[in-house]
């Protein structure tokens, strides 16, 4: 009989301690080793993303010791397409190599500037879908909405423009012989800083007659050349205007000379 009450407190105390071990295990032990699975992960995710970033500043950093040569990409860069419209400077180009190739200019012509939207390309102009069908008398008096979809999803397009590039139409006529103008074109296109692009030509030929106001003597066989075409500019966003002090006091006028009659000529009696 003892020897049996002690194997049932012997196999109640190890039915216990396995009870004990299991409760253990799910409510201490698995979210233990369950938090350390997620707190590995983690450090795996922050590591990964550790080393894209260091990447990314080691790329910067690669830049960044080029930023000299890029300045002076950016100054050529601005001497074909200035942040002003700078048209006396232009001027004095076109002056130079109408000159330079025995060419008069007779005309120079700036328009005002325009902003410059480019073209949608072919590819999304052939994805743009079909216009819809002509509207019914019955339907006729509906809301013009899908047009209005249509001009807006077409504005994304326009956006791929810098802001603040703008083109300044220009149009000008030389006078000279048939080469001279072929000459004066040709540098207009390839040899001046600024760039221009000819949009068109119109070529006059000349009779022999005497030199008028403005312009040369010609010969026949000489050309009357008229070139319309774009120069551009680009406005440079890093650069703000000061603004005005509203507390600066206006210059003051000089005031009335004691004695002398404002109606009287300078160096009058």
């Amino acid at each position: 009989m003892g020897g049996a009450k002690r194997s049932t407190w012997v196999g109640g105390a190890v039915f216990v301690a396995l009870i004990m071990l299991v409760a253990t295990y799910f409510l201490a032990v698995s979210p233990a080793l369950a938090t350390a699975s997620e707190t590995r992960a983690e450090v795996e995710a922050t590591n990964q993303s550790n080393v894209a970033l260091q990447s990314k500043i080691d790329q910067l950093a690669a830049d960044f010791a080029k930023i000299g040569d890029y300045k002076a990409e950016l100054a050529a860069i601005r001497v074909q397409i200035p942040t002003t419209a700078d048209l006396s400077g232009y001027l004095r180009q076109l002056d130079s190599i109408a000159v330079a190739h025995s060419v008069t200019l007779t005309a120079v012509n700036p328009a005002v500037a325009q902003t410059v939207i480019p073209a949608v390309p072919a590819a999304a102009a052939a994805a743009a879908p079909a216009p819809a069908p002509a509207p019914t008398a019955a339907a006729s008096t509906a809301p013009a909405a899908d047009a209005t979809a249509t001009g807006a999803a077409a504005a994304p397009a326009a956006s791929a423009a810098p802001v603040g590039f703008a083109a300044i139409p220009f149009t000008m006529t030389v006078v000279g012989t048939y080469d001279n103008a072929l000459a004066f074109l040709s540098d207009l296109q390839n040899a001046t800083p600024r760039l221009f692009l000819v949009t068109g030509l119109t070529g006059t030929s000349q009779l022999k007659a005497e030199a008028t106001a403005g312009r040369p003597a010609t010969a026949i066989g000489d050309i009357e050349l008229m070139i319309t075409g774009l120069a551009y500019a680009l406005t440079d966003p890093y650069t703000v205007p000061a603004a005005a002090d509203p507390t600066a006091a206006a210059p003051a006028l000089p005031g009335a000379v004691a004695g002398k009659n404002p109606l009287i000529p300078l160096g009058g009696k």
